[in-house]
């Protein structure tokens, strides 16, 4: 009997034993999201109660895995809309975070609130999340007046119409309180978020090809008209047709830049006077292949005088390759080498390369292939007014092509959205 028993014990040693449950990922309170808002959002526009999707723009990672991926949808509610008042009043916006897709169909209740958000000013978001622009004040008016002078005086639009149109607007409207489509922020847990396990590991980023397509030769910097002088670097090449790339910037929520007219430089410097958005503002000329830009998209701030930008020129007319410069706008001054009013470039180019290669990912329309480099590119160098850059010299290769929907925003959380999903494009100002 004794041996049946130890050769018994000696079996079942030797069956493997099934591993238990895998312990969900909890991260704790505090824990940053970054975030971006695909819908575009307005205190006193938009309804207390009207469902919001909002986009991951990086992976939630347990320091081995990717626990939930990148441009995953956020579920919120707008719980707060106000418009702003005569005066100066400013308006209010806020929205409760409810839920994420950690996977397609599989969502998890979310306690969060917004922590930060792209070119907000000092002091506009309070606690809570709520969006509440400081009011406009004769002081702060008087603080772009000299901005006014200049450009009034460059553009001949002249100081006596810009300052009566910045006067009427002081007095009749408050400040917005708006969340721009493609805007970013960052979400911060008021609660420990809980992950159940996957079951599987993903340790790779998703939607980047295996391999970089090799480039021709090509320059890599744009010029002055003269085609003598180095200015922006190309830092990023897209692989599609034109219809496939404007698709692309559209659904990033990118929008085509105006031609350079009376028309259009009036407008985007009364803008710049009253500190307010113009989504499709023109740029100033670059030049590369001996030729001026062929497509320019941009994504405005809610100040004309911040943007985000690219210019595209086609590589070669029988190939959908397109070269392009992007840099992002962070001011306004007055070009020595030009002497007219320009905008002040962010010296860091490859943010932006990879801000646009993001949003362009968010998207739907496109895949990342890597990053690659342009013989004969800098380190450094200077823009087109005269301002100095830094960068690694690498571009990022993306192909642009049919557009594919987020699986989550087609399937909305009932148990937290109080109404149905929002649509794929949310209204424009």
């Amino acid at each position: 009997m004794l041996p049946k028993l130890i050769l018994a014990a000696l079996v079942a040693a030797q069956v493997p034993k099934r591993p238990g449950p895998t312990p969900p990922v909890v991260f704790p309170a505090g824990t940053e999201i970054p975030v971006r808002f695909p819908h575009f959002l307005e205190g006193g526009r938009v309804r207390v109660g009207t469902p919001v999707g909002i986009q991951t723009t990086a992976p939630l990672e347990d320091g081995v895995c990717v626990v939930v991926r990148p441009y995953a949808t956020v579920a919120g509610t707008v719980v707060v809309s106000r418009p702003g008042g005569l005066f100066g009043r400013g308006g209010f916006l806020q929205v409760r975070i409810d839920s994420l897709a950690v996977a397609p169909g599989r969502w998890v209740p979310l306690a969060a609130v917004l922590d930060s958000l792209e070119w907000l000013p000092r002091g506009a978001l309070h606690g809570g999340g709520t969006l509440r622009p400081a009011p406009r004040t004769v002081r702060g008016f008087i603080g772009t007046t000299g901005i006014a002078g200049v450009a009034g005086a460059l553009t001949e639009v002249g100081m006596v119409p810009v300052l009566a149109v910045a006067g009427i607007d002081l007095v009749i409207r408050g400040a917005r309180a708006r969340i721009l489509a493609g805007q970013r922020g960052t979400l911060r847990l008021a609660a420990p978020l809980v992950v159940e396990s996957a079951g599987r590991c993903l340790r790779a980023a998703p939607r980047v090809a295996a391999s970089v397509p090799t480039l021709p030769s090509i320059p890599p910097r744009t010029t002055d008209r003269k085609g003598t002088a180095g200015r922006d670097p190309i830092n990023l090449i897209l692989l599609g047709s034109l219809p496939a790339v404007d698709s692309a910037f559209r659904s990033a929520d990118w929008s085509p830049a105006q031609r350079t007219t009376f028309g259009t430089i009036a407008q985007e410097t009364e803008a710049i006077v009253l500190s307010s958005r113009d989504s499709t503002a023109p740029m100033s000329h670059l030049y590369y292949l001996g030729r001026m830009e062929d497509v320019r998209f941009e994504r405005a701030s809610p100040s004309a005088r911040a943007r985000h930008h690219v210019r595209l020129w086609q590589v070669d007319s029988a190939g959908p390759m397109w070269a392009a410069a992007a840099t992002e706008d962070i001011g306004v001054l007055v070009s020595p080498r030009q002497g007219e009013v320009t905008h002040r470039v962010a010296p860091d180019v490859d943010r932006e390369r990879g801000l646009l290669v993001g949003d362009l990912l968010a998207g739907g329309c496109a895949v990342l292939d890597g990053y690659t480099t342009i013989p004969g590119a800098d380190s450094t160098g200077t823009t087109v007014a005269g301002q100095g850059y830094v960068t690694d010299g690498k571009v990022a290769v993306v192909n642009v092509g049919a557009c594919v929907p987020s699986a989550e925003a087609d399937a909305w959380p009932e148990s937290y959205a109080p109404g149905p999903a929002p649509t794929r494009r949310g209204s424009r100002p």
